[in-house]
């Protein structure tokens, strides 16, 4: 009797944590699927394998699908990050100085990877469960890709929203983006995504 009681309890904890996963990940799907443009401010952290602070970065981020979004940092020096959905134009001010790249080096680790796409979270990753903590339910994705340039995400939603996203790389290295005054499917001018250089810009890169 007492081996069925603590075999029934184990399959009631087991039970609860695979719902908990299934929810957070069909929370994170919904707030994905419904958004189809976006803009908060941020604060952004790095830190080392040991704890230790890097950096510390802050500014806002504006994105429209599909391809198209603004990082404008304002700390620690304002730098503009620009894509068009086509090209990726990197401008620092106080160099008057704008790299260009082509939209597919977008980088995975980057949270406008996941932001911009509409799909299951289990086609790319493979998603585990992870505890509720600072009143967020988290998750833990895992790129099935192995030449990834991070080994996992973690995403924190509040309110069905996304506040906090995590991304560890393969140097075990953490960069923590916090969001706030989210605001979903607001209106953008298409030019809002298009960089025009100031005059006496040096560009570079593939433009």
């Amino acid at each position: 009797m007492l081996k069925t009681l603590t075999t029934l309890f184990l399959l009631l904890i087991l039970s609860s944590a695979n719902a908990k996963e299934i929810s957070t990940q069909l929370k994170l799907e919904k707030f994905l699927d419904n958004t189809k443009s976006l803009s908060a401010r941020f604060q952004q952290k790095l830190v080392d394998q040991y704890g230790f602070l890097l950096q510390q970065s802050a500014g806002s981020l504006s994105m429209q699908r599909p391809g198209k979004f603004r990082w404008d940092y304002i700390l620690p020096y304002p730098q503009n990050i620009i894509s068009n959905g086509k090209k990726i134009w990197i401008y620092d001010s106080e160099l008057e100085q704008a790299n260009v790249r082509p939209y597919s080096q977008l980088l995975a680790s980057s949270p406008v990877n996941l932001l911009d796409k509409n799909q299951k979270l289990d086609i790319e990753f493979i998603v585990k469960p992870m505890p509720s903590n600072k009143d967020q339910d988290w998750i833990k994705l895992i790129p099935k890709n192995i030449e990834s340039d991070f080994k996992e995400m973690q995403v924190g939603l509040k309110n069905g929203k996304i506040k906090t996203m995590r991304f560890i790389d393969n140097f075990d290295q953490q960069t923590e983006i916090e969001f706030e005054q989210l605001l979903i499917n607001p209106k953008f001018e298409a030019s809002y995504f298009e960089f025009v250089a100031p005059e006496g810009t040096d560009i570079v890169g593939d433009f």
